[in-house]
């Protein structure tokens, strides 16, 4: 589970002569300054906010921007500076007439003759890929604005952005404070080389540069939100003796923790740093929730540069949305756009029943992912309310809209998504199952029985809301359809597996199996056949403005591939956010009738002990008379076992004597006249 970490705060004031700016650090922030900026950093045209306007597009070789306008008054180096360009290798400048060309794509330590005077830099990036963009965007309202210049999906050096290679850093001009930040916002792969030159240059014999630069490392990573973003600060003047700043408040808007039941409470967690040099001790943390305001006086000391994270209760009196604004007040502190944070509180109605959501990267030719199948697996058998789905990536099960949806927010593969609030690993689903399953759930969600018609499937959804919602919230549903049992011929479709041998340890069978496991032996469970609405979910599936305690419907129409048992098939739905972007609810049911297994009239299948020692139970129930045969086979297809029995109905029990088996991954299948029913299992003595 993604956790944000502990700031470690560095204050720095320059003592040489004439000096102008001192400077703050944050490196793992898991916010943006000031928490002004909180839209997804995502590419253009690829889910980044259409708000954003772009300056400057891709070049093989350096170039300058056509100059822009600051919009508010802004002083550099205390002198009052109105236009700027940027260079593609990540130079922001003030001198917009220079002679200078656009810096190479080749970093270098600052000062530097190559730079221009007046200049901020980022340097060591390159726009050399075809969707690497320079966009900008303002944030705020006067006095307090942010302008945002964002190097967007960019490369570092000469080596060019890609799906798995990309890097985002921006530089922001504060109105009224003239401060200046480099904020580190994202970043996947460039194992070695995610390296910049930052800080601002004067001219060519001075500059402030952030320690470690010209190799100062990224540490982001590829989550979209700020919950990773690192950044440095250059404040003019000196720095003052008192200045309390709220750096940071958790829960963010529209997550799950900003939703409490009337009556109950929402835990708050104030970051608040001291910028001052002096150590403060008395202060007070205060809350406006747009009718009342709370205060809660603090006496948690915090030296000269460190944070302190403030646990407060806010208490939920009534349903509806509450504009939170938080601010530290702190006596001599004159300095106050830096005190408050805003975010939004919903008061509940009631308590809906909140089903977990995991999307799995995966991949028939990755290696690792055979990781992710098991934990799917064992996931679904110990959870079986949860939603579990297979995203493929470059195989014959790929779903291409769902695949690039799941792209930029993971960091490999396997991977997954947790409720899309973060990033796991396949191995640690079953404790974020439990780590999630009691987050608010915002509505309850119930599927009618889905009606199919040859290959036209039908999927009405409804939604009791618990909350009511404002239009920016922007819900949405969307819906999966999975396919267990997938199966395929060729050599597309044999699994990569790294478990071979167990060399890597066991792994559920696959370490008895080779490393690349033949398709004829493969049978894929949970596979995202589509995703109706798209990943984002479908516009106009719920209204914008909905009431608590109301129920809202959409039906969603499919016509399966060829090929597409749908017996097999489970219709899962999920709740969307488009603000927060999380999943805030899911649920599933069988694209047939009560389950997939009634189609062949075996219904309350039970397998115990699994994995396997000496014995194995199978239980069933029967709803009505009917021939079953059971059969237990190893996967390269061999039949170890082989019970046909007559004229059964009602409870079943078998127990199959596995003593003699060898550990590895078998297939247990009921067969009945009208079809098969086939469970995984695993031999562990």
């Amino acid at each position: 589970m993604k956790k944000l970490l502990s700031f470690l705060i560095l204050a720095l004031s320059f003592t040489i002569a004439n000096a102008q700016y001192w400077q703050l650090y944050y490196p793992n922030a898991g916010t943006n300054p000031e928490s002004l900026n909180n839209d997804a950093e995502y590419p253009v045209g690829g889910g980044l906010s259409t708000t954003w306007t772009t300056m400057q597009g891709y070049s093989a070789t350096p170039v300058w921007s056509t100059n822009q306008t600051i919009p508010f008054s802004f002083n550099f180096n205390g002198s009052p500076v109105t236009t700027y360009k940027v260079s593609t290798s990540g130079i922001l400048t003030f001198d917009v007439s220079t002679a200078l060309a656009a810096p190479s794509y080749t970093k270098a330590a600052l000062p530097n003759a190559a730079i221009p005077d007046k200049s901020v830099c980022i340097w060591g990036m390159s726009a050399i890929g075809t969707n690497d963009n320079i966009v900008t965007k303002t944030f705020g309202t006067a006095p307090n604005r942010q302008l945002w210049i964002q190097f967007n999906s960019y490369g570092y050096g000469n080596v060019a952005s890609d799906g798995s290679n990309f890097t985002y850093w921006s530089i922001v001009l504060q109105e009224g404070s003239n401060r200046i930040y480099i904020v580190d916002n994202r970043t996947g792969g460039y194992a070695t080389t995610k390296q910049v030159s930052a800080g601002i240059q004067i001219n060519s014999s001075t500059a402030y540069t952030v320690p470690t630069s010209p190799n100062l490392n990224s540490l982001a990573t590829t989550d979209p939100t700020p919950a990773d973003n690192s950044f440095y600060v250059f404040i003019p003047g000196v720095q003052p003796a008192l200045d309390a700043a709220c750096v940071s408040m958790t829960p963010k808007l529209l997550t799950s923790q900003s939703f409490a039941l009337v009556g109950g409470n929402v835990p708050v967690i104030a970051k608040v740093q001291n910028i001052g040099s002096t150590a403060m001790s008395t202060y007070n943390i205060k809350i406006n929730d747009g009718s009342t305001i709370l205060n809660f006086p603090q006496t948690t000391a915090i030296a000269s540069g460190n944070t302190a994270n403030i646990s407060i209760n806010y208490p939920m009196g009534s349903i509806g949305t509450k504009p939170i604004k938080l601010w530290v007040e702190l006596t001599g502190d004159t300095y106050h756009a830096n005190d408050t944070v805003t975010s939004e509180f919903n008061g509940a109605s009631y308590t809906p029943t909140h089903v977990p959501v995991f999307e799995e990267a995966t991949g028939t030719w990755c290696q690792w992912c055979p990781r992710g199948a098991v934990y799917m697996d064992s996931l679904v058998d110990l959870h079986p309310d949860a939603v579990a789905i297979a995203v493929h990536n470059g195989d014959p099960m790929t779903v291409a809209d769902y695949d690039a949806g799941m792209g930029p927010l993971i960091g490999g593969y396997p991977s997954g998504l947790v409720d899309r609030k973060y990033e796991a690993d396949p191995s640690d689903f079953l404790t974020e199952y439990n780590n999630v399953k009691g987050d608010f759930g915002v509505g309850d969600i119930t599927i009618n029985q889905p009606t199919v018609t040859g290959s036209s499937v039908s999927v009405k959804v409804d939604v009791k809301m618990a909350i009511s919602t404002q239009s920016n919230y922007n819900y949405r549903l969307a819906l999966v359809i999975t396919e267990d049992d997938m199966h395929g011929t060729t050599s597309q479709w044999n699994q990569a597996n790294a478990y071979a041998g167990g060399g890597a340890g066991p792994m559920g069978g696959y370490e008895l199996l080779p490393s690349s496991v033949p398709a004829a032996q493969m049978y894929y469970d949970h596979v995202a056949r589509v995703i109706v609405g798209g990943f984002e979910g479908q516009t106009g599936s719920l209204p914008a403005v909905m009431t608590a305690g109301s129920t809202y419907s959409y039906t969603f129409n499919w016509t399966a591939p060829a090929g597409t048992v749908l017996y097999k098939c489970k219709a899962n739905a999920l709740l969307i956010c488009g603000l927060s972007k999380e999943i805030h609810n899911g649920n599933w049911k069988g694209v047939y009738p009560t389950s997939v297994d009634d189609i062949i009239k075996v219904k309350e299948l039970t397998i115990f002990p699994n994995p396997s020692n000496d014995y194995l139970n199978v239980d069933f129930t029967l709803n009505e008379t009917s021939d079953v045969v059971v059969v237990l086979t190893d996967m390269t297809g061999n039949v170890v076992y082989n019970n046909p029995l007559k004229n059964l109905t009602g409870n079943q029990g078998v127990v199959i004597n596995t003593s003699n088996l060898s550990n590895g991954m078998y297939n247990l299948t009921l067969r009945t006249k009208q079809g098969n029913v086939t469970r995984k299992v695993t031999i562990a003595h």
